[in-house]
């Protein structure tokens, strides 16, 4: 009897001995895959910083070569475009940065619109405007229209035959009679119905029928026909919100028009304009994502352009950095300013098929080849599944009828329109192109000239540092601030998605003045500072610093397989005239402050679309302030990347992957925390040490 105890006793302890080793090794494994994804992080950081550290001029060979037909794995990168690839890789002040999530959550980035009068726009009602209408016509006398008339306009609008018409003999009346015809007939059946007084020989009739426009609306004489208001929109690009929009009021897209067009990845409050509809009609749609108010009628539409700038409230989350390294970074943001690079969002969100290597092709005038570059499937890229299956089916068939068949619920998108294009001509790739319209070919074009531009400045910086040199080109009009240099481009990017049904307008007319510019001189050059020199977009109605950096563009041209004349084509679809952009600049309004807090997922700034329904944030839990985080406004003026200055500021990668592998590692650390401590409760349940 005692030795089966004994026996079970050494049982027991050998058992508690196995638990107890089991766990430690848990515990052990847990700490290094916590080891592990630091040094991840560590190693991705030293490449990023390594890779920013090289010198890349000009477009890589990678892109010069994509016709070829080869899987899409095969040049898949799934980081995204790294900045030195387009030309990103200086900086302006020396100050140590810091590192911290973007864009974690959607209030961590929000825009408003400046209009053009400097007033910030903000979404603080969603209540119709009280109007008084008045009566579009007299008192309806029908009597002056014969009964068998009035009977026959009522079967003309019932019968399918959009042809037939009525004819009132009006041969015998004055103008003044004949106005009072038309003006009774539109009171009584509206937009319904066309009128029109035809005279032939000794005869004068009203032809009466069913008008087939219908978008003519009968609209009040004294209510101004452009209805304004204000917009704010989560999670779409303003040319898909246009898309929505026009599909529930059953409008054309061109019946919309905004000052600019903003992020997707953020709340963004804008202005927007629509022709002929009435404040109630907007009011009783029902938009995921969308708000709509501040309501008011003008006699004037809102054109691209017509505003003074934007005003960014940005949280950058889980800093790792003492207060006083922040501090020191937002004084030299604030004195020392940012280089004006394009950010990363103008190139695209595929590495294997970057818009400028479109661009590139299609100022060589390779229209298969840009085709192709449009057409290429793409693992580095979110799309819409029909969207990619399209894609990989033409890559592997080249059969444009097999690859639409995926595409019957997004006929509008690029791809159906090219894929469209070829099926009625296999061989005309030039046709295909021209079947998209201008505005997004425009935005390829217009990557490739800020690829140049970034390029030449990051060159420029490294062999001059900030001293403005003699050549350096300068703005005559100081009243033509950078704001209208820049504009000229911002007038065709209206597009920023391939895979919405946009239908914006194709119909924009071309800025064709410029600022005058002017060389600096041994006698003016010590006058000027870095944030007074600009440089051109190549174009073939710009000037060129008439220094060094002026061969530059010429040297970047012809590696690229690009003359001067290829700027200029008879198609103005395909022509660059070029235009004028500061090469540093300085953010206004700057206001900053550093919060601690608990939640790593919790919002810490209001969106107006909490303002209007009256939210309010969560309290702070001052025991337990783990976190801390950095809430700046800055006001920047059109076609500025509030990115590049965040870059400066925390001298840190500004794609989207980097900050989204940071979210993953403090995610994955928290769970790791949650984990662990898990364990230990387990292993004291009655917490005894």
């Amino acid at each position: 009897m005692f030795r089966k105890i004994q026996h079970r006793g050494n049982c027991l302890v050998g058992f508690v001995v196995f638990q107890c080793r089991k766990m430690e090794n848990e515990v052990k494994k847990k700490s290094e895959v916590a080891s592990s994804i630091l040094a991840k992080f560590q190693q991705f950081s030293k490449e990023k910083e390594e890779a920013a550290s090289n010198k890349r001029l000009g477009t890589k060979e990678k892109y010069s070569g994509q016709n070829k037909r080869k899987h899409p794995d095969d040049e898949a990168l799934h980081n995204g475009i790294p900045e030195e690839d387009v030309g990103i890789t200086k900086y302006v002040s020396s100050h140590d940065g810091f590192t911290g999530i973007l864009k974690h959550r959607f209030t961590d980035f929000q825009v408003h619109e400046i209009d053009s009068d400097g007033k910030l726009v903000e979404l603080t009602s969603t209540s119709i405007p009280e109007v008084v209408l008045e009566d579009n016509l007299l008192e309806v006398d029908k009597s002056i229209i014969s009964e068998d008339l009035w009977t026959k306009i009522e079967e003309i609008l019932k019968s399918e035959d959009d042809e037939q018409v009525a004819e009132i003999d009006v041969t015998q009346k004055d103008k003044k009679e004949r106005t009072l015809i038309h003006k009774t007939l539109k009171s009584v059946y509206g937009p319904r119905i066309f009128s029109n007084t035809v005279s032939k020989e000794d005869v004068t009739v009203i032809k009466v029928g069913k008008s087939t426009k219908k978008d003519r609306v009968c609209w009040p004489k004294n209510l101004p026909e452009f209805l304004h208001f204000t917009l704010v929109k989560l999670k779409m690009d303003t040319t898909h919100c246009v898309c929505l929009l026009s599909k529930k009021l059953r409008l054309k897209a061109n019946y919309f028009t905004y000052a600019g067009t903003k992020d997707r990845r953020a709340i963004t409050t804008q202005k927007m304009c629509v022709k002929r509809k009435r404040a109630e009609e907007l009011a009783q749609l029902s938009i995921r994502g969308i708000k709509i108010g501040n309501y008011e009628y003008k006699s004037k539409s809102l054109r691209l352009g017509e505003l003074s700038g934007n005003k960014f409230t940005i949280t950058i989350r889980n800093i790792e950095a003492e207060n006083n390294v922040i501090e020191a970074a937002m004084d030299s943001l604030n004195k020392n300013g940012f280089i004006n690079y394009f950010g990363l969002q103008r190139f695209g969100s595929s590495a294997s098929v970057p818009t400028f290597a479109v661009g590139k092709a299609i100022l060589m005038r390779d229209w298969k080849l840009a085709v192709e570059l449009i057409l290429k499937p793409r693992s580095d890229e979110k799309c819409q599944p029909w969207i990619r299956q399209a894609r990989e089916t033409w890559w592997e068939t080249r059969d444009p009828g097999k690859s639409l068949r995926f595409l019957s619920r997004n006929q509008h998108s690029l791809e159906f329109r090219v894929l469209k294009a070829l099926k009625q001509n296999p061989t005309d790739y030039h046709g295909a192109l021209l079947s998209i319209p201008r505005n997004t070919l425009m935005l390829y074009l217009h990557s490739y000239q800020s690829l140049v531009w970034n390029q030449i400045v990051s060159r420029r910086i490294e062999k001059f540092k900030f001293e403005p040199q003699i050549g350096d080109l300068v703005v005559v009009n100081t009243e033509e601030t950078n704001d209208e240099v820049v504009n000229e481009v911002e007038k065709d990017e209206v597009i920023e998605s391939d895979e919405d049904d946009n239908q914006v307008p194709d119909k924009i007319e071309e800025v064709k003045k410029r600022p005058a510019v002017q060389a600096l001189t041994e006698g003016n050059v010590s006058s000027v500072s870095i944030f007074d020199i600009v440089y051109p977009l190549p174009g073939h109605d710009v000037e060129y610093p008439q220094n060094e950096i002026g061969k530059w563009y010429k040297e970047i041209l012809q590696k690229d397989g690009i003359n001067e004349e290829d700027l200029k084509s008879n198609n103005k679809m395909f022509s660059l005239y070029g235009t004028y952009r500061k090469a540093l600049d300085k953010v206004g309004n700057l206001e900053w402050k550093i919060v601690e807090h608990s939640d790593f997922d919790e919002d810490l700034v209001l969106s107006d679309f909490d303002k209007v329904e009256e939210k309010l944030l969560k309290e702070a839990d001052i025991s337990d302030t783990k976190i801390k985080s950095l809430i700046m406004d800055i006001t920047l003026p059109p076609s500025t990347y509030a990115t590049m200055v965040l870059r400066e500021v925390m001298k840190t990668d500004t794609s989207v992957s980097f900050h989204a592998l940071l979210t993953r590692n403090v995610q994955e650390a928290k769970r790791l925390k949650i984990s662990m401590e898990s364990s230990k409760e387990d292993d004291h349940p009655n917490g005894e040490a």
